[in-house]
């Protein structure tokens, strides 16, 4: 899903890549390409679950996010929902864990992505 949830529509010579790239992949990376890393969403939990209030005063947590040759829009989008919708006082760290990838998109673009 696109920002607010709205779908992504591919069509002509863009649609016949996603086409071919999904066989690859097994998802369409070239919808993915196109969602924004800060994308916004609806709140799809039940109005009962919308309604209760946590204590503030919460431990910190880690975030574990193993992957393998996951698309980068796709990990850095979860990363980003992560930083983004996580109160800062309770996200200690992010580790990422490459279960060996051999895509340059996660051996080459990542690493420098991460350090800045």
């Amino acid at each position: 899903l696109g920002d607010g949830g709205n779908g992504i529509h591919l069509s002509g010579e863009e649609k016949t890549r996603a086409d071919d790239i999904q066989k690859k992949w097994a998802f369409n990376k070239v919808a993915s390409d196109k969602i924004s890393l800060w994308r916004t969403l609806t709140d799809k939990r039940m109005p009962e679950c919308q309604s209760i209030n946590y204590s503030d005063n919460l431990p910190s947590s880690s975030v574990i996010i193993i992957f393998n040759n996951e698309a980068l829009s796709a990990l850095l989008r979860t990363v980003w929902s992560v930083l983004d919708r996580t109160p800062s006082h309770l996200l200690h760290e992010i580790i990422l864990v490459d279960d060996a990838s051999d895509q340059s998109e996660i051996t080459d673009i990542l690493p420098d992505y991460v350090k800045y």
